[in-house]
């Protein structure tokens, strides 16, 4: 390459080494294909370096540089910032939605409809700190070909916008789903206790962040909540953007739950974090989501406090009454053994 090629990635600046394997041309199309995230500051020296698979193909190479880079930066910023497998957009004001799903919901086909009437943040990942700023991460669109690596296209080249000059900050957590059936985009509120399942197995590193629910539950709530859009093709996704922006925060029901110091007989020392929502009780074990109802949230919360097996039937009999059939004693110990076998609390 004839000079350094910087990219801004998340906030990150990381310097993208070719090596000796790619001719004059093929550094071209590289900086080309990346042009969309070229720093304009002067960076004397990178947050991360990551190098051109000298192995591969030139496509093979450029799609897997693209997955280099993404994961050395989500690497990087582990613990300090809420990183969703999303694509973005941003409005003039600097309001940015994460349209969030896996891999094959069409984020890049998304990124590509919305990013030509509104600021192209990314088709991979949106990332959020405490304050709700966000970095844009204008990567090449990862475009499917059949049996052929994914094209790397500039956003330069597929038309989309810059980003506004006004201060970026998350204002939209979305779910995706595409059902061609359908006559028109559907847009709808998803409770949180069904909206963090789906959210925490596309973010990345959550567990790395103290209290990751309380986390992520307090996002939500900044944001107005988590919505679900189901649209038949993304040509049809511009018309109801006002709508999605449109969105104000609105608190839900929850709070966090104590996690113990010491342990019973039974212990949860497992949990990363846990909060309560009317009805359902949301643990994380490890990197899993637990979602808690009937009268598991009170054996969890009971065997939290300390109690032994006779503790915690006391305690199911008090909040929920005798059962209206069968045994209590049974019922509860058969309860507790499944919970036991879901890791979510364990015999000390």
């Amino acid at each position: 390459m004839t000079a350094d090629l910087v990219v801004d990635v998340l906030g990150l600046h990381v310097l993208i080494e070719p090596g000796d394997a790619l001719d004059e041309a093929q550094c071209e199309r590289l900086r080309a294909a990346w042009s969309g995230a070229i720093s304009a500051d002067a960076v004397t020296t990178p947050d991360l370096t990551v190098s051109f698979d000298a192995e591969a193909s030139f496509d093979e190479g450029m799609e897997r540089l693209t997955v280099d880079v993404t994961l050395a930066a989500l690497e990087a910023l582990r613990g300090r910032a809420l990183m969703f497998h999303a694509a973005g957009v941003a409005d003039a004001e600097g309001r940015v939605i994460a349209f969030v799903g896996p891999s094959g919901r069409g984020k890049t086909t998304l990124s590509r409809a919305l990013g030509r009437r509104f600021g192209y943040v990314s088709d991979e990942t949106v990332a959020a700190d405490e304050a709700r700023a966000v970095h844009p991460y204008r990567k090449p669109l990862s475009v499917v070909r059949k049996d052929l690596p994914k094209e790397q296209v500039s956003p330069v080249d597929a038309g989309l916008l810059p980003v506004p000059s006004a201060p970026l900050r998350l204002s939209g957590l979305v779910l995706i789903d595409r059902d061609p059936e359908l006559a028109a985009p559907q847009l709808s509120t998803v409770p949180l206790a069904e909206a963090l399942p789906e959210l925490v197995t596309q973010m990345s590193y959550l567990r790395d962040h103290p209290a990751p629910l309380q986390s992520i539950a307090r996002l939500c709530d900044a944001v107005g909540g988590v919505r679900m859009l189901r649209y038949p093709d993304a040509e049809t996704v511009p018309a109801i953007m006002p709508e999605i922006f449109g969105a104000e925060p609105a608190a839900s029901a929850w709070h966090p739950l104590a996690l113990p110091e010491t342990s019973g007989p039974y212990g949860v020392a497992q949990a990363r974090d846990a909060i309560q929502t009317d009805e359902y009780l949301i643990v994380m074990v490890e990197s899993e989501l637990k979602v808690l109802d009937g009268i598991a949230p009170t054996i969890w919360q009971a065997a939290a406090d300390g109690a032994d097996l006779e503790g915690i039937i006391a305690a199911v009999v008090d909040a929920h009454g005798e059962p209206p059939a069968g045994s209590a004693r049974q019922i509860v110990t058969d309860a507790v053994d499944e919970l036991v076998r879901a890791g979510v609390i364990s015999r000390i």
